[in-house]
């Protein structure tokens, strides 16, 4: 039991580190952000709402920061061997696979907006959902799910590793 809380907390911990990634890169490049919030919407999870950048370097930038962040620990723990405590590393995993995968993440965001913006939007959220019904169930996303496929595998393979 204090294993699963263990890493229920830590997975918490690895969320504000990807949500504070996007914060940090935002405020870098100079872009506004509109809200910082809580929704259920897929499933439950913590955002920062922004105004969308025309420029592809500066949205690709901000979408990747906290993938990057979160990959970046753990390629780092896994270097100096801190994975001796389990729930680190399961911790990680459920992370990397969430952050990851081809049905609603930072990846999927960018993909099913790589077209950059021609004209101005009255709803992002809108041209969003747009966008990813198209995206979806496309050959891209089929890659992005193979893809998704064999980081898990690789993560599940690392296990005996890494522990």
């Amino acid at each position: 039991m204090a294993g699963a809380l263990q890493i229920i907390l830590f997975i918490i911990l690895l969320i504000v580190l990807h949500e504070l990634a996007h914060i940090v890169c935002a405020r870098v490049l100079g872009i506004p952000i509109q809200r910082i919030g809580l929704t259920t919407s897929p499933y439950p999870h913590i955002y920062v709402s922004i105004k969308w950048p025309k420029e592809s370097k500066k949205k690709y930038c901000y979408l990747y920061a906290g993938t990057f962040i979160t990959l970046g620990g753990f390629l780092v723990l896994s270097f100096y061997h801190f994975f001796n405590n389990q729930f680190l590393f399961y911790a990680y995993v459920i992370q990397l696979v969430f952050e990851t995968n081809p049905f609603y993440s930072d990846f999927t965001i960018s993909m099913a907006t790589r077209i950059s913006l021609k004209k101005e939007v009255k709803s992002y959220a809108q041209y969003y959902k747009e966008q990813l019904n198209m995206y979806q169930f496309s050959l891209p996303w089929y890659i992005h799910f193979l893809i998704w496929t064999i980081i898990i595998l690789v993560l599940i393979n690392l296990k005996g590793h890494l522990l």
